[in-house]
């Protein structure tokens, strides 16, 4: 592929992805490449790349007439995920304040750092912003030297993934993103018991907020849909 290409591609990916988080595409369109690639103005081949990329990230799903169609959020397995995750990052938390200490310690310190830095330069909105996210807590709950549990969280992240990048298309929750990051860390690094209280309050607060996000966009499809809009 082209340089040209790559740079179409990554074009026509963020594009879709913004469509796909602002509820711009009807429930249940059919986003065949040919489709996408005239409303976009592009060759097929970037839209394909695209298409591909959003489908390896759960954002979409296979149509079957052929082609994709969003791959909508179900309340349930959002909901039990998210449960998944608080109980993996919680026990992780458990082992890292009794492991603060040494080689885990300095890499902790080095991630308060780098948090630190971002309240002087946060990204004004990005929904790419929940990948950086998801490695502070996998940074978070590789302190507790526990491979497998991180292994178990990072199959979780990914996914929900996509549901969780809507809590990033607001810039006032990047901003309180990392003001949080930055006090479960002070007191893991205090060794202070408050650090789990402080990580449950985080993750429950992301899920109400997400949960509130993706009803909006899903309210949002249905609408157009019924109105029988489409492309």
């Amino acid at each position: 592929m082209t340089a040209a290409e790559v740079t179409s591609s990554e074009a026509a990916y963020r594009e879709i992805k913004r469509w796909i988080l602002t509820g711009e595409v009807p429930f249940g369109m059919r986003l065949g490449e040919g489709r996408v690639a005239a409303r976009m103005q592009m060759s097929r081949t970037p839209v394909r790349e695209a298409l591909l990329r959003l489908f390896a990230e759960r954002f979409i799903e296979r149509h079957p007439e052929g082609g994709y169609r969003i791959n909508h959020p179900r309340a349930r397995s959002m909901y039990e995920l998210y449960d998944v995750r608080k109980a993996l990052e919680l026990f992780a938390l458990r082992d890292g304040l009794i492991n603060a200490g040494g080689p885990a310690r300095a890499a902790l310190e080095e991630l308060r750092a780098d948090w630190a830095e971002l309240r002087t330069d946060a990204p004004e909105h990005d929904p790419g912003f929940v990948v950086l996210d998801e490695d502070f807590h996998h940074s978070l709950a590789a302190a507790s030297a526990n491979s497998e549990l991180v292994e178990a969280l990072d199959r979780v992240n990914e996914r929900i993934r996509p549901i969780r990048t809507h809590d990033f298309l607001d810039p006032e929750r990047i901003v309180v993103t990392i003001e949080q990051h930055v006090a479960i860390l002070d007191a893991v690094l205090c060794r202070d018991t408050d650090a789990a209280a402080l990580l449950e309050h985080h993750i429950c607060e992301s899920q109400a907020y997400v949960e509130g996000a993706v009803g909006r966009v899903l309210e949002r499809m249905l609408t157009i849909s019924a109105e029988g809009l489409s492309w």
